[in-house]
């Protein structure tokens, strides 16, 4: 398959990022406290991924909870999460797909990750 490049950002534009990857044919659906009460819809970017971010000065946020594997991006001026980081994939980020352009998530398969049991 061929490489494309993919180009996101929040709701208001603050916060931006891009990355190189196949098409993406499927998301991931979390079952986490965190992740199911926000309803995203993600997808892992791998380290060589070239993921590249901007953000406008002081609009980059950052949420933890529980054991605190996973730092969770969000814009803090619409409050829209973009991007995650984990420890269980170092140097990967996990994109809400619903920020990226041209994505349709809500035509994709969906597969369940359950981060309720490994918290």
């Amino acid at each position: 398959m061929a490489i494309q490049l993919f180009k996101g950002s929040c709701h208001c534009g603050a916060i931006s990022f891009s990355f190189e990857g196949e098409p993406v044919t499927k998301g991931v659906r979390c079952n986490c406290s965190f992740c199911s009460r926000r309803g995203t819809l993600l997808h892992l970017v791998p380290p060589d991924s070239q993921f590249k971010m901007e953000a406008k000065e002081g609009a980059l946020g950052m949420y933890q909870f529980g054991p605190k594997r996973a730092k969770h991006y969000f814009c803090r001026n619409c409050g829209n999460h973009t991007f995650a980081e984990t420890t269980r994939q170092p140097g990967s980020r996990i994109v809400n797909l619903g920020c990226v352009t041209g994505v349709d998530s809500a035509a994709l398969e969906t597969v369940l990750f359950d981060g309720k049991t490994l918290l």
